[in-house]
């Protein structure tokens, strides 16, 4: 990689770097990119692609429906609250 280059890098990162800081650099990214090349040369014809490292699945459990104790426990609470409506309460509208 060379110095124009690095300055380019530099100059989108908002990074101030000395000329000696530059050539650093530019070696160091030079055997980054040469290391990363290497994945080139690995044969991966017969590698399923993959969108994540682990394989995902659901974590979510299903939906169920009330039990009645629940729907009774609910219904006590509703019959608390100061205002209802069909069964539901009745709050005041925010927006």
């Amino acid at each position: 990689m060379d110095i124009k280059t690095v300055q380019h890098i530099a100059k989108l990162s908002h990074l101030r770097l000395s000329e000696d800081e530059m050539e650093h650099f530019a070696k160091e990214l030079s055997s980054i990119l040469s290391y990363a090349s290497e994945l080139d040369k690995v044969n991966v014809k017969d590698v399923q692609p993959t969108g994540h490292a682990v394989a995902a699945h659901n974590v979510f459990r299903a939906d169920e429906t009330a039990r009645q104790a629940d729907a009774e426990h609910s219904a006590g609470l509703v019959s608390a609250a100061p205002d209802k409506e069909d069964g539901y309460v009745k709050v005041k509208a925010i927006l």
